[in-house]
């Protein structure tokens, strides 16, 4: 039995910095991980226009020979082929590139387009080739091409190969214990065609692995490793190899990024300590391990320090860091730790989940949005928050993909440990930040005061421009005594483009936090610049501030201005719009607003918001209502749509007074894909009006 007690002895021999990104070697190759999950069926990765971009540069110079082009200057009229159980429908084309079909195929199959890329280098070479034959072509992707037989002629040509090929891999996919070779069981896999080579047992990890086992059933041996570039010996095999070399070269390591991910075979290579020494320890157990047959145990002397590993992988804005890890208390009582990501170079950004680990393996994950600079190194840090007992730790893994909505564009929105991002902006102020109990959001806020009335504080933030784009600002203020209340104004400016213009919210705080709230349509200003500002306008009182929030619109048309309905709508829902000039009713915001009823109590109108929001954050939804006849009773919902739907609602009665409806929309889990935003109507028989519709 695992003993809960303090370990002892030094950290392991081994354990260190992971290699650079530019030494590759053979001694790299997880024969058990050769692509993960998350890498092989990312769909959509690169558009055409990004591959076309990929292809030219591999290929600067284009001999050609016998008439064929270079794949980055193929054409060929493509057919539509219908969904079925594993690929959606494919739109053929009348003269489509290589790189439209691959991205065409990408989308329909949820295959990675630079898995497809890869396939076509390992099997034909035509990425690379100057001097493309007809074969290489038939048999793009080496698929129905057995190693014991001709090829297949019913899959001649380069759009059959390359979809065949991805329908495949997910037919391996969704008849996973129809095959050969299985992910999370060991596996009998040969090193060569040549039996008389032998084979050996294989730990297959996931399904992308399996599925480039089923399609080349050989492992490549240390020969083949040993020389990666080149040749190995009689029993060598490249194809699986090949296809992990070509996608390192190309787009970064295909697998886990973390090194010893498992601890398997009691490696801890790649992993050290930050924050001082922490005791170490790996055992194999199968029946506790959570993944494998090994697991790694720690503790530590000192509260705060941390089992630690470096990425060196770029890291650019845009993009983001996934880290998960597995855990579990070594005696069953509750264990306090946190997992933290970090981007290292640049200006460091930083990610935390805390947790309490239990007596059953739980996990934890952390993304890390990259939003202010590229980084060149990505740090897992585990910390161990408890002293005197144990935490085990197993199955670690790092992955890279697209940052998730960034919801609030200010930096430093909460003053937490400093004024970065923030500064004066109309004269010299007073300005300090303080950790107190009393902070609206997090631990710290900001305090200020000026000596000249009409003085500010400020922060400016660079956009991309988009006419009719609506921007709000919130931020929680209040004044340091009731015997001293601020007033002043919160404004935000359009700036750097064909016009400057601000939208101001006078306040008047006391000794309470209140948040106050200003919106600015862009319009046509061509806008560059946001400018958000909080002006004072008394001398002698001091103003606290935290919390502030800069976002975007998300729902198009949410005041309807132009006089369109751009919503869908329930069956039985009627819509319209107006202005005040054509129904005598003024609007809420801006010139036009909404109307609708329903003859079915129950129906909505809404909104499909296409975006992946960060686990944690939370939105605001408002909408302005009034009824236009007597009242009408509705309700006001946001859904964070995915493989779990969650909603968040309110209800409202309508009169015929405008009134701003309101919701916080919490996202507490990371897959969501969609927010819909939509407003359901309880009453029939009455019109219910609607404007400003925000979701921030």
């Amino acid at each position: 039995m695992l003993a809960a007690a303090l370990l002892t002895g030094a950290l392991i021999p081994g354990a260190g910095p992971g290699p650079s990104a530019e030494a590759l070697s053979g001694s790299e190759f997880d024969a058990g991980n050769i692509i993960s999950d998350e890498v092989f069926f990312a769909g959509g990765v690169m558009n055409a226009a990004d591959i076309q971009s990929f292809l030219n540069a591999r290929v600067i110079s284009c001999v050609g020979a016998n008439g064929w082009p270079c794949l980055k200057d193929y054409r060929a009229p493509t057919s539509n082929h219908a969904a079925d159980a594993y690929c959606g429908a494919y739109p053929g084309g009348g003269n489509d590139s290589a790189a439209e079909i691959i991205a065409k195929v990408s989308a329909a199959c949820s295959i990675n387009p630079q898995v497809l890329i890869v396939l076509l280098q390992k099997e034909q070479g035509l990425v690379t080739s100057t001097s493309p034959t007809s074969t290489m072509y038939r048999s793009a992707t080496g698929y129905g091409c057995p190693d014991t037989a001709a090829c297949d002629t019913e899959y001649y040509g380069f759009f059959n190969q390359v979809y065949n090929a991805a329908h495949q891999f997910q037919r391996y996919t969704k008849t996973s214990s129809s095959w050969n070779y299985r992910p999370g069981r060991w596996n009998t896999i040969q090193w060569h065609p040549n039996a008389a080579c032998g084979s050996s047992q294989v730990w297959i990890e996931n399904q992308a692995t399996a599925n480039l086992y089923i399609y080349t059933p050989y492992r490549p041996n240390a020969a083949a490793l040993a020389n990666l570039y080149g040749t190995g010996d009689g029993c060598s095999a490249y194809g699986n190899r090949n296809f992990w070399r070509y996608f390192n070269d190309w787009f970064g390591n295909p697998s886990n990024w973390v090194r010893s991910a498992s601890f398997e075979g009691g490696s801890v290579a790649g992993w050290s300590a930050s924050n001082g020494f922490i005791n170490t320890q790996v055992y194999r157990n199968a029946s506790i391990a959570q993944d494998g047959e090994w697991f790694f145990a720690t503790n530590t002397p000192v509260a705060g320090r941390a089992l630690t590993q470096d990425i060196r992988r770029a890291v650019s804005v845009g993009e983001s860091a996934t880290a998960t890890v597995w855990v579990r208390s070594a005696d069953g009582q509750p264990y306090r730790g946190t997992l933290a990501v970090w981007g290292l170079g640049g200006t460091t950004e930083g990610a935390k989940t805390d947790f309490v680990a239990t007596g059953q393996w739980q996990e934890v994950r952390t993304e890390l949005p990259v939003y202010a600079t590229s980084h060149h190194t990505v740090r897992i840090d585990v910390y161990l928050q408890q002293v005197q007992r144990t935490l085990w730790v197993d199955n670690a893994s790092v992955s890279f993909g697209t940052a998730p909505h960034r919801r609030n564009l200010l930096a430093n929105p909460s003053f937490e440990g400093s004024f970065a991002g923030w500064g004066p902006g109309y004269g010299a102020i007073n300005q300090q930040v303080w950790r107190d109990p009393n902070a609206y959001a997090g631990e710290w806020f900001a305090a200020a005061n000026t000596p000249v009335a009409g003085r500010s504080f400020a922060q400016e933030f660079p956009i991309e421009f988009r006419t009719n784009d609506v921007y709000t600002f919130t931020i929680a203020l209040r004044s340091e005594n009731a015997a001293a209340p601020m007033t002043g104004r919160v404004a935000v400016w359009a700036l750097g483009g064909n016009s400057t213009f601000a939208v101001a919210s006078n306040f008047s705080v006391g000794a309470a936090w209140k948040p106050v709230t200003t919106t600015i349509d862009l319009g046509s200003s061509g806008a560059r610049v946001l400018k958000v500002e909080i002006y004072m306008d008394r001398v002698g009182s001091t103003l606290w501030l935290d919390d502030a929030v800069l976002g975007r619109n998300l729902v198009r048309a949410g005041s309807f201005e132009g006089g369109a309905f751009a919503w869908n709508r329930g069956p039985t829902m009627n819509a319209a719009v107006y202005t005040q000039q054509s129904s005598g009713i003024a609007p809420a915001v801006g010139r036009w607003f909404g109307a609708t009823n329903t003859a079915t109590p129950g129906t909505s109108i809404y909104q499909d918001i296409a975006i992946r929001p960060m686990a944690g954050s939370t939105y605001r939804a408002e909408v302005w209502v009034r009824a236009a006849k007597g009242t009408v009773n509705g309700r006001l919902a946001v859904w964070a749509l995915g493989p779990v739907n969650v909603p968040s609602t309110t209800s409202f009665t309508a009169d015929g007074t405008w009134r701003k409806v309101q919701i916080p929309v919490p996202v507490q889990r990371g897959d969501h894909t969609t927010l819909r935003f939509e407003i359901y109507l309880d009453s029939t028989g009455t019109t219910l009006l609607v404007d400003g519709a925000n979701l921030y």
